[in-house]
């Protein structure tokens, strides 16, 4: 099967992007033709595919206040992206395209270049950019359902998007446009890692029947026995809960692995605290391999975070929120625990009963690590992705 994999960035900078070229590489590896079409990003992979790609354009960036406008607008519809994916799917011929990340970058114009040429479309999504204008359902602190029903004009009253009334007056004009365009029903399935994001995506009214739940597969490695302290592996945002970690753990030694716009105040707040900065895939891996337990405080409805999975995948004990998709990923108390979502007594409790307990880590690390071997396998994932693809062929 010949087989298009989409996503705006050809480099591991995140779980979906990890999510898209590990799909990549499996598909290959099991004897299918892949092409792969991404933004020629200064930070991406070799890819012998690149000469067909897009320039990476950031947005505000060129002096001239024409381009400048139009570096803006190009981020509800990419017309060179779309140029060139057209080309490349006309020379290539896929069987499908699989799309991943593609908002504000590759933009919806890369569906359309494949729909108008008969192209069958399956669209994994990884957050919730199809029907929120800030990406991750979360305003002013917390979950937020405001733009339901289409109500765009939410995310400038709110300032959604930094904080800030352009940047949210943009992101606002872009899903008016695509909804305008019907961009949503040009995606024959949608993958939803989780039940709750497909539940979400279905109540801001895309079609249940185009949603089907296939989580993000994890590959599980060697046993080892649990380390020491606790870790939180990821970006430190406010949606993430970054203030929940400084209250909760203050005085409580551990490592933070990761950078974002609240790493000042963290490291302010947790003198006693390790911070490392942002490392490579096997950099994480490695801290996370380190400690007894995992720390995931999230404050918005994360969907399948790999910041659980893949400590599961090495046997570390997980604590985490219960809210969003989490829940599906742990059975409190059998192979982690689960927390309310910013109480960081609750959180700080947890983490030093397990702590105090390694032989406690030990049993729910290892219950989590043979759920992911069961639930996750990649092989299994690789399989029931191929039967989507002949699926929507056949319709």
């Amino acid at each position: 099967m010949r087989v298009c994999i989409v996503h705006s960035w050809h480099h591991r900078r995140g779980g979906d992007s990890v999510a898209a070229w590990d799909l990549a590489d499996r598909l290959e590896a099991a004897g299918h033709e892949v092409a792969r079409f991404a933004m020629r990003h200064p930070d991406n992979d070799p890819s012998p595919w690149s000469v067909r790609w897009p320039v990476w354009v950031e947005p505000g960036q060129p002096a001239d206040a024409r381009h400048r406008v139009r570096s803006w607008a190009s981020l509800a519809w990419n017309e060179d992206a779309g140029r060139a994916a057209r080309t490349l799917y006309r020379d290539v011929r896929p069987d499908i395209v699989h799309a991943h990340h593609i908002h504000r970058h590759l933009t919806p114009a890369v569906l359309h270049a494949a729909r108008a040429l008969g192209i069958p479309i399956v669209q994994t999504a990884h957050d919730y950019e199809w029907i929120c204008p800030e990406g991750h359902l979360f305003s002013q602190g917390a979950p937020c359902t405001a733009c339901r029903g289409h109500r765009y004009g939410e995310a400038v009253l709110r300032r959604c998007k930094r904080g800030a009334l352009a940047p949210s007056v943009a992101v606002a004009a872009e899903k008016w446009l695509h909804q305008a365009m019907g961009a949503r029903n040009w995606v024959d399935q949608y993958l939803s890692p989780s039940r709750f994001l497909a539940e979400k995506l279905a109540s801001f009214g895309i079609p249940r029947e185009r949603i089907a739940v296939l989580p993000n597969p994890v590959a599980v490695s060697p046993p080892t026995p649990p380390g020491k302290g606790w870790v939180f592996a990821g970006r430190l945002t406010r949606e993430k809960g970054s203030a929940v970690l400084a209250a909760a753990m203050k005085d409580l030694p551990g490592t933070v692995v990761g950078d974002g716009p609240e790493a000042l105040a963290l490291q302010s707040g947790m003198p006693g605290t390790r911070f490392t900065g942002h490392l490579s895939a096997a950099g994480v891996n490695a801290q996370l391999g380190a400690a007894a337990v995992v720390v995931v405080p999230s404050i918005w409805w994360e969907n399948q975070p790999y910041a659980v999975t893949e400590a599961q995948a090495l046997g570390r004990a997980v604590v985490a929120s219960d809210l969003g998709g989490i829940p599906e990923l742990i059975d409190h108390g059998r192979d982690g625990l689960l927390v309310p979502a910013g109480d960081p007594r609750a959180l700080r409790e947890a983490v030093g009963a397990l702590l105090a307990d390694p032989g406690r880590c030990q049993a729910l690390g290892d219950a989590a690590r043979t759920r992911v071997a069961r639930d996750l396998d990649p092989a299994r994932h690789l399989t029931a992705t191929l039967e989507v693809y002949q699926r929507i062929r056949n319709r």
